[in-house]
């Protein structure tokens, strides 16, 4: 009768610790609290001195974004760009370019030395 007591105790403790009582964590759930990333800009630059001539617009409203640049090369032509991110997408572009729609100046006009130049009769 001893041992059948013991095992019953036994039993009913192991019981209690691992099948007993039973309740289940709370269960912890993320709130995002942010609005999706939306922005606009827009910039240019014309400087006829230094040929230094482009110009930026880009629009972002969640994953998706869009924009367009151009500017003047070296050579005078004109590179103009339209580009679009939309999610995992990647980065697309259309290049377009129109050769001598500028005239290229040069960054720096070197001047004439100044010296006395002797003329001969």
């Amino acid at each position: 009768m001893i041992k059948f007591v013991v095992l019953a105790i036994a039993i009913s403790a192991v019981h209690c610790q691992y099948g007993g009582y039973h309740q289940e964590a709370p269960q912890y759930h993320e709130e995002q609290y942010y609005d999706p990333p939306h922005y606009q800009f827009h910039y240019s630059v014309h400087d006829e001195h230094t040929g230094d001539i482009k110009s930026q617009k880009e629009e972002r409203y969640g994953d998706k974004t869009q924009g367009e640049y151009r500017l003047v090369e070296p050579d005078g032509s004109l590179r103009e760009v339209h580009y679009s991110v939309e999610g995992k997408s990647g980065f697309q572009a259309e290049v377009h370019r129109e050769p001598s729609k500028y005239k290229p100046q040069p960054a720096y006009n070197k001047p004439e030395p100044s010296y006395y130049k002797p003329s001969y009769h």
